[in-house]
Parts: C-alpha cells; structure tokens; sequence
C-alpha cells in the first residue's frame, strides 16, 4: 500500500511514501531493531541551549536641547515649591509652638492677678470703711432726694486758685 501526501515545506513540496513489507522498512526510514538512542551532551550541566537569540536592548534616542531645557525648568519649579512647602510648614509650626507658649503664659498672669484680687478684696472690710466714714469724718449717707446734680455751662475745665490744703490726720 503506497501513500503518498504533499506537505509543503518552505518551496518545496516533499513526499513520504510508506510502504508495509516484511523487512521492517516503513515508510522512507529504515528502523533497526532493539536500537538505542545516542545520547546527546551538553555544553554546560546547567545550561539549556537557547531557542531564540537574545533579543537586543533598544537604544534610547537622544533628547533635543528644548526638551531638556523644558524638564530642567519644570524640575526647578518643582524643586522651589517644594522647599517653599517645606519652610511655610516650619514657620506654621513654629508659629503653634509661640501661640501655645504665650496662652500659658496668660494663663498664669491671669491666675496671678486673680490671686491678688482676691487677697485686696479680703483686705477691704465695707464694715470698716463705714464706721470710718461716719466716725471719724463725720460723713452722713445721702438719701436720693439729697444728691445734687451741678452741670457746668461754660466748659469741663475747672480753674484751681490756690493749693489745697492737706489734711492733717
């Protein structure tokens, strides 16, 4: 039995005939009978060879000067903000750091002045100052019909003629 089938390859067209008989020809190859294949060695024990060549890096194509010149600029300004960022960050901080140091410091001139407040308000007796008053100066307390009140006509300003006159207690 005589098969013949066309395989192209590259140009040509190559034709295979397999032909069955009792000397163990199949085909267009002869076979041996308990035959062993040849071993193949390698070059390196850990190397396989390769397949495809190894591909090339692309070379990067030169930069004209404009462009250069362009991301240099936008470099600088990127670089200015940048620091100009930084520094108002560290004159805001430093600006809390003032704030919070001044607010405690009004706090302890508040406490300071509430403390002494509080020690002249405790060294005023009203009791005392009345009995003074009535006592000693001979001052009476006025009654609301007894308040006089002066308007002067002609200006605010009061004319002195002469010293006043100390007291002598």
């Amino acid at each position: 039995m005589a098969d013949v089938s066309g395989k192209r390859v590259g140009d040509e067209y190559r034709q295979t005939t397999y032909v069955n008989n009792a000397n163990g020809i199949d085909g267009n190859t002869a076979r041996r009978l308990n035959a062993v294949p040849e071993r193949r060695e390698r070059d390196a024990p850990g190397q396989r060879p390769q397949k495809r060549p190894q591909r090339q890096p692309a070379r990067m194509t030169g930069i004209d000067g404009v462009s250069f010149l362009f991301m240099m600029c936008a470099l600088c300004v990127v670089a200015f903000v940048t620091f100009s960022y930084i520094h108002a960050q560290n004159s805001i901080r430093s600006m809390k750091k003032e704030v919070v140091a001044l607010q405690a410091e009004v706090e302890e001139q508040q406490e300071k002045n509430d403390t002494e407040y509080n020690k002249i308000l405790a060294g005023v007796d009203l009791a005392d100052i009345y009995k003074y008053a009535t006592e000693k100066l001979h001052m009476v307390m006025a009654d609301g019909n007894k308040v006089y009140k002066y308007k002067n006509k002609k200006s605010d300003m009061v004319k002195q003629y002469s010293d006043i006159p100390e007291s002598g207690d």
